[in-house]
């Protein structure tokens, strides 16, 4: 009966979350009307609770008539636990109480609901983010090498990795190229992505409500590969810091693969525990720097190619020649000039690309401010400019205001938390949300690109 209930599950979920969540599930009995079912470990029992037992109990009801119930153990030699005492030391409760009342007033909608319901699925990886659209050249070709290595070897050969570089030089495209390998190679894998900020904020929610057994189970034992996006903001957060500490060596100990990212090498990020930067220096540390003429050259072609644009070599080589900084301008330089030649019915060549971006790339990127970005972004909605600063949610506001967001992260160099003082004293989690909506819905949004490029052209004028 069992096996049968599965059998037709399998055709409604999707093999990798059948094979994550379903498949491990045994039945080892059954008395009457109540079936006596196993999992493997706690975090499974909990995960198939919360989304999958009122399906398959459904399944059985329609098949066989009778209500059954269903009595859920975990494996007796299940060897991964919780640490035995998992009470939150009265240090780390009382700075977490410090970063929760930070928290308290802006925490995103679904933040509670992550708590009890996690997904450590590919749907938190961005699939344009691949190590064969990433472009290696001598100024990333280690952190590359690196990367490739976290996602192949098992156990890993060198944990931690440590990527650290500027904004806009690619450590997230390695990251979610990590994790999409990963998934390739062992489709099982338990893949996590998160920023260091949003670890923050789910651990200060666990403080708060009560649920710290879940968020010690969820991310030290249900989860095979961590990928930590921007560890540099763990600074200044003691109780976070000592949470990630205990994190990273139950899954170190567990033989799991960490990888991180931050803007800086460890000994350079300052206002953190010597313990937790000693732990980020145990692996290999990658450095990722500018890259070279021919890099960029090549990255803008790689780009022109995904995005369907024509653009000619002498027009690669003005652009590659002028922006030197990061990859995110070099890109960002390209679907502007797209941008202008589609409003203006142009071909793209030499001229046209000094004619629209000369000025543009001449001019330092701090020219740009968050108030220059809310009055574009205002302008072309044709909304107040206040009304993005404000706390209003009408959908009329929203939108815009999440653009406002996306736009100030993309084009200045304030961090999350400026822009959440920026945007009327918001905190940095709703900018977080905000920017990574907008960042998904590009994807597959042509609208909202065309809107973007339409405001970055009269941003960047």
């Amino acid at each position: 009966m069992w096996q049968s209930a599965l059998g037709r599950l399998s055709s409604k979920v999707s093999p990798q979350n059948f094979d994550m969540w379903l498949r491990p599930i045994e039945c080892v009995g059954q008395e009457g009307s109540v079936l006596h079912l196993r999992a493997p470990n706690s975090y499974v029992r909990l995960w198939f609770e919360s989304n999958y037992l009122e399906t398959v109990l459904d399944e059985i009801r329609a098949a066989t008539g009778v209500p059954y119930r269903v009595e859920l153990s975990v494996d007796a030699g299940d060897a991964r636990r919780v640490d035995p005492a998992p009470m939150v030391s009265a240090e780390a409760a009382a700075s977490a109480a410090v970063e929760a009342q930070a928290a308290t007033t802006s925490s995103t909608p679904t933040e509670d609901e992550a708590l009890s319901k996690f997904p450590p699925e590919a749907s938190t990886l961005n699939p344009r983010y691949t190590f064969e659209t990433f472009v290696a050249g001598p100024s990333n070709q280690l952190a590359f090498a690196a990367s490739q290595a976290a996602a192949n070897a098992y156990p890993p050969k060198y944990n931690p990795v440590f990527i650290c570089g500027g904004v806009g030089l690619g450590k997230t495209h390695l990251l979610h190229a990590i994790g999409r390998a990963q998934l390739g190679l062992r489709p099982g894998s338990r893949i996590v992505y998160i920023s260091s900020e949003r670890f923050m904020n789910e651990y200060v929610n666990a403080i708060r409500s009560g649920k710290m057994h879940e968020f010690r189970t969820r991310y030290r034992e249900g989860i095979d590969v961590l990928l930590v996006d921007d560890v540099q903001f763990l600074a200044g957060k003691d109780g976070t810091q000592d949470e990630f500490f205990h994190t990273f060596n139950a899954l170190h100990d567990s033989h799991k693969q960490i990888v991180l990212t931050a803007d800086r090498k460890p000994h350079e990020i300052s206002d953190i525990a010597d313990r937790l930067r000693t732990r980020f220096a145990w692996g290999l540390l990658a450095d990722i720097e500018p890259p070279e003429l021919e890099v960029r050259i090549a990255i803008l072609r790689k780009k022109a190619a995904v995005e369907a644009i024509h653009m000619p070599d002498d027009v690669a080589l003005f652009i590659a020649s002028s922006i030197k900084s990061n990859v995110r301008e070099l890109e960002g330089a390209l679907i502007r000039l797209a941008a202008y030649a589609s409003l203006s019915k142009r071909n793209i060549d030499l001229a046209f690309a000094q004619e629209t971006l000369g000025g543009a790339l001449a001019r330092p990127r701090e020219h740009i401010t968050v108030d220059a970005v809310i009055k574009a972004v205002a302008s072309y909605y044709g909304v107040k400019a206040l009304d993005l600063k404000s706390p209003r949610r009408h959908r009329s506001v929203a939108g815009p205001r999440a653009v406002a967001m996306y736009l100030s992260r993309q084009h200045t160099k304030d961090s999350y938390p400026d822009l959440g003082r920026a945007f009327g004293g918001k905190h940095h989690t709703t900018v977080i949300s905000a920017v990574e909506k907008i960042a998904e819905r590009l994807k597959d949004d042509p609208g909202l690109r065309g809107e973007i490029h339409a405001i970055e052209a009269t941003l960047l004028r």
